[in-house]
């Protein structure tokens, strides 16, 4: 028996920041969200790791497919706001930087080694306070437009910000494992991510329990990758490096499940990120060498459990 590891890139672009843009209009262009996927895939390729990339669906779309179906972007709301308030200023403007990047979907299908998972249709936060079923279902019936647009099929999925709900609408829309979700939450963002910046100092984390068995699976929701920016940059590398490496261990010691999760667009201001994901993914190659883990997509995890 060995340990399992499984990494995840949630794929935004602007979409994962549609209701605060403005801290972020300047750098997710597309020149530089391409830059990140063109490396993240040389580094996978160089440690010999297969990744799960869930993709926001209109991310993925061209400006030529948006003007062909501009009634899949359609208002919905959430705490009163319409979700796609900014989307709808920059479409005025006639400025889709960031909204849509096929090409960064096209590296990762065309690379034929990493599964494509969803993250929504619109990265529309999808837990159960906060929409209602009908948006659910809406965002759902989008996704599988926009899949077949593409050409995939996607059976493992992401909740935009972690925020799950719905699961047995989840299910029967055709999706059989999701990523679970272990961040702090509450009412106060600030004191959210304070608590989560704070557990980047724990060097004794602990690798999670596998899944249970069941028609729809839990994927174990792993750790985010601390993103070196702002506050985040004072967590020291070697601390990072030193927490992962312990995470590992004890993945391979206990045979449990490491998930790593992380975002493409965390690569373009992150400090020294791509560096961090390499020595990391490092160790992982080498235990995964010597027998002792094992690396699986989301959707090849899943495939394990249900066959138990």
């Amino acid at each position: 028996m060995a340990g399992n590891f499984i990494i995840s890139f949630d794929c935004e672009g602007k979409w994962g920041v549609s209701d605060h843009l403005n801290d972020y209009d300047a750098y997710l262009t597309n020149k530089k969200l391409n830059e990140a996927y063109s490396k993240l895939v040389e580094i996978l390729d160089e440690n010999e790791i297969n990744a799960t990339f869930a993709f926001v669906g209109a991310f993925t779309m061209s400006t030529d497919e948006y003007h062909e179906h501009k009634e899949w972007f359609s208002d919905v709301f959430v705490n009163g706001q319409n979700w796609f308030s900014s989307f709808n200023k920059s479409a005025r403007q006639n400025q889709f930087e960031g909204w849509f990047c096929p090409s960064a979907f096209e590296k990762i299908s065309n690379s034929g080694a990493h599964e494509i998972a969803s993250h929504g249709f619109s990265h529309l936060p999808l837990d159960q306070s906060l929409i209602q079923k009908e948006d659910f279902l809406r965002e759902m019936d989008l996704i599988r437009k926009v899949a077949q647009l593409k050409g995939i099929s996607p059976k493992s999925f992401v909740y935009p910000r972690n925020q799950v709900g719905f699961v047995e609408e989840l299910f029967e829309s055709g999706f059989i494992g999701y990523r679970d979700s272990s961040e702090i939450k509450g009412n106060n963002r600030t004191m959210n991510r304070l608590g989560n910046l704070l557990g980047e100092f724990n060097l004794y984390s602990s690798a999670h329990d596998h899944a249970k068995t069941d028609k729809v699976i839990k994927i174990p929701a792993g750790y985010f990758l601390n993103w070196r920016r702002g506050l985040r940059k004072r967590v020291p590398f070697n601390l990072t490096c030193r927490k992962w490496a312990n995470l590992i261990a004890d993945a391979i010691k206990q045979e449990k499940v490491v998930h790593l999760w992380t975002h493409p667009h965390n690569y373009i201001d992150g400090e020294n990120m791509y560096n961090l994901l390499d020595q990391i993914l490092r160790l992982v190659r080498d235990a995964v060498k010597r027998g002792e883990l094992v690396n699986l997509t989301q959707m090849e995890y899943v495939e394990n459990r249900l066959r138990l």
